[in-house]
């Protein structure tokens, strides 16, 4: 298990040394769970850094150049805010349990998996996507649904596009998952846990939320990250849903903290 420090502040926590995680609270970001979980996984230590009121405005952006969470800083390197450069520091700075398989093949499989589910036009992504054009289509439009479709270049195109790659993306994990039970193996590369399966776990609440009890939320942020699509519903009951569980249950924190 990890060692965390904090919450602290953006301004507090610009001089420490070592790692800070900076991260956003009361939503279910996947983006920011995954990170939390691969920390917590691998026991990085590391300080844990909330946006307050007193921070002055814009002190994301002065630090890090960019306006989203989560972001990792270790000493004076250059933050980072992508999912894959957040793992590979996590990696470098404790090396075991291992989440990315060594082997170059097993290697390119894994993180083109991962990008599917966290990277553009992923299963995260697109279901941000249809999130935000729910909103944008009401009338009138909702406010926040068009500063979040502002802030990540929402466009009709990738909108249009974005339902149909929830659903292959979904029915492409429900084969992998298929396959390797199939072969005796509890996780989606094999025997051994890696950031996929907690990737998938943490994403997963973008369409179906875990339990009160395990994710406590408000209700309407609760269903705002709840899917009504029935073949959403249909792919998650093949044994997708069970797996996030699973991996809550053994390698996650629970009850998790928004």
């Amino acid at each position: 298990m990890s060692h965390v420090s904090g919450p602290v502040s953006l301004t507090e926590a610009r001089s420490l040394p070592g790692l800070r995680l900076l991260a956003i609270t009361g939503v279910p970001s996947p983006w920011t769970q995954a990170a939390l979980g691969i920390l917590h996984v691998k026991g990085v230590p590391y300080a844990l850094v909330h946006a307050t009121r007193d921070d002055p405005p814009g002190s994301l952006e002065a630090w890090t150049g960019q306006a989203s969470y989560p972001v990792a800083v270790f000493d004076d390197e250059p933050p980072r805010d992508g999912w894959a450069e957040i793992l590979l520091l996590a990696e470098r700075l404790t090396s075991a349990p291992a989440l990315i398989p060594f082997a170059p093949e097993e290697r390119s499989l894994f993180f083109g998996l991962c990008h599917e589910i966290a990277g553009e036009m992923g299963f995260g992504w697109c279901q941000r996507l249809i999130m935000i054009a729910r909103g944008i289509h009401n009338d009138p439009p909702d406010p926040m649904s068009s500063y979040l479709g502002g802030k990540y270049g929402f466009n009709d195109v990738h909108a249009a596009q974005a339902e149909q790659r929830v659903h292959d993306i979904l029915r492409m994990l429900s084969q992998r998952l298929a396959d390797q039970r199939a072969a005796g193996h509890r996780y989606l590369m094999g025997e051994q846990l890696t950031a996929l399966d907690i990737y998938w776990a943490t994403f997963c609440n973008l369409v179906s939320p875990l339990p009160p009890e395990k994710m406590p939320m408000a209700p309407p942020i609760a269903a705002m990250f709840s899917s009504n699509d029935p073949v959403v519903a249909e792919l998650l009951g093949q044994g997708l849903l069970e797996h996030r569980d699973f991996i809550y249950d053994e390698h996650l924190v629970l009850p998790v903290v928004l």
